[in-house]
């Protein structure tokens, strides 16, 4: 396919390396010559110097025969302008990055009125990751799949785990919690495990089911029973105000301390039940009079990555809360995760990889439509597929579908109800169906057969 990116940005590199990787046609288009000549240095793509909401720039891009047009610069006025113009000549499929609130809350309003096929904020989809995470306090990362019906936790297996030293078929559920294990990290490396499998202390499993089951099973591992009823955040921007809103709703109390005056009286207009605190993150004494070892979570939301480890370091010395940090880039999160009980999210990398789902489903016209892509640190992907009467895997028995090794069909969705397939299932047309795979580059749901 041919694609344009308009952004040379942490997003836009992560798009053309990986999108020109899987073949696609990409052009770059970026204002600043010395950071395009690097990526296109670096990566099998064109590039071109400009503005990406100029029209003639877009049209000496090709725009006007591409595929995808993919807006993702620091500006939301500028990736929808751009986005505007890049479907007016005659890109198929556009996509915007937008992460003001204001343009958030008129996302249906954007999309039919002005013709932009696709947008998506970064920092919202954050905020839901995080909210999803103080769900499962113990959980290193949380996800929902099947339009918010079932979700996957992944866990650390301690010694005292009921888990510790189970082969996976002595798992015994009732039919209507049962949860299925996709994969076990184990060190370097990953299995998508058989009934044989045993899993081990220090092993990371990750469970995908029902959300209910997911519930009933975390609550059996983690007998501590912890809930989080109280959440510090550090740090009053975009995240912070979407995050707000949703722990509010949960019930969870919260407390913000940010430093900028503007915005910290712009959250405490908006969230009148919140504790809006003006101060300095960054001072370990301020953090001490704010008591922030008596909360049960602890969110780490500055702009500075520098300044959210150190942050976070410091945290971590003095309470055991569940403690999640933001990151905009990847380089500290090893070291922030081997030293701390950090859970990192990273946003950019969360709409890094929504994008690339959206663009393999927009190239697969053949036999399924994908609809969700989750990764784990680029070596397994979760993945949904809808299923269209193309398949050729439609009324055959699992048993008797030929499926490439490190694939797995964790789930369907049938109607509403969730199935955990055994081998005497078939797959239907208009199925939703979850795939584990160790392979990359995954378009179509046939791509797993042999």
């Amino acid at each position: 396919m041919k694609i344009v990116i308009a952004g040379a940005g942490v997003v836009g590199e992560s798009l053309c390396s990986e999108l020109s990787a899987e073949g696609n046609d990409v052009i770059l288009i970026e204002k600043e010559e010395k950071i395009l000549n690097k990526i296109v240095e670096n990566y099998d793509i064109t590039g071109l110097v400009g503005n990406g909401a100029s029209y003639e720039t877009l049209l000496e891009a090709g725009t006007d025969t591409a595929d995808i047009f993919i807006a993702a610069t620091e500006s939301d006025e500028l990736n929808i302008i751009s986005s505007i113009v890049a479907k007016k000549i005659g890109t198929k499929f556009t996509i915007a990055r937008v992460r003001n609130p204001e343009y958030s809350s008129n996302m249906q309003f954007v999309r039919k009125e002005l013709g932009i096929s696709f947008m998506i904020n970064p920092e919202l989809e954050a905020a839901k990751s995080i909210a999803n995470k103080l769900m499962f306090p113990f959980a290193l990362s949380v996800e929902n799949f099947f339009g918010q019906r079932a979700g996957f936790i992944s866990i650390k297996v301690e010694k005292d785990s009921f888990l510790n030293g189970m082969q996976l078929k002595q798992l015994e559920f009732n039919p209507k919690d049962k949860v299925i294990i996709c994969t076990v990290r184990r060190g370097e490396n990953i299995f998508i495990p058989s009934g044989d499998f045993t899993i081990l202390e220090g092993d990371i499993v990750h469970i995908a089911g029902s959300k209910e089951s997911v519930h009933k099973f975390y609550d059996k591992i983690e007998k501590s029973n912890l809930k989080i009823n109280s959440a510090l955040l550090v740090g009053g921007g975009t995240i912070s105000h979407y995050l707000i809103g949703k722990l509010l709703e949960n019930r969870i109390n919260v407390k913000v301390i940010e430093n900028n005056k503007e915005r910290a009286e712009k959250l405490s207009e908006a969230y009148p039940k919140a504790i809006v605190i003006r101060g300095d993150e960054a001072d370990q004494e301020f953090l001490m009079q704010e008591r922030i070892s008596n909360y049960d979570a602890t969110a780490v939301l500055t702009d500075s990555d520098e300044e959210n480890a150190v942050i976070t370091m410091f945290v971590n010395s003095i309470t055991n809360s569940k403690l999640i940090t933001k990151m905009s880039r990847t380089l500290l999160i090893p070291m922030l995760e081997k030293n701390t009980r950090t859970s990192a999210v990273v946003p950019k990398k969360v709409i890094s990889d929504m994008i690339i789902s959206v663009v393999r489903s927009k190239a697969n016209m053949r036999g399924s439509t994908m609809s969700f892509l989750y990764r784990i640190e680029n070596q397994v992907e979760f993945i949904t597929f809808e299923i269209n009467e193309n398949s050729n895997a439609i009324d055959i028995p699992l048993k008797d579908l030929k499926i490439k090794k490190g694939m797995l069909i964790a789930s369907i969705l049938r109607n509403g109800k969730m199935i955990f397939p055994g081998g005497s299932d078939v797959i239907k047309c208009n199925d939703s169906v979850m795939v584990v795979t160790t392979a990359s580059s995954i378009e179509d749901f046939d791509d797993i057969l042999e």
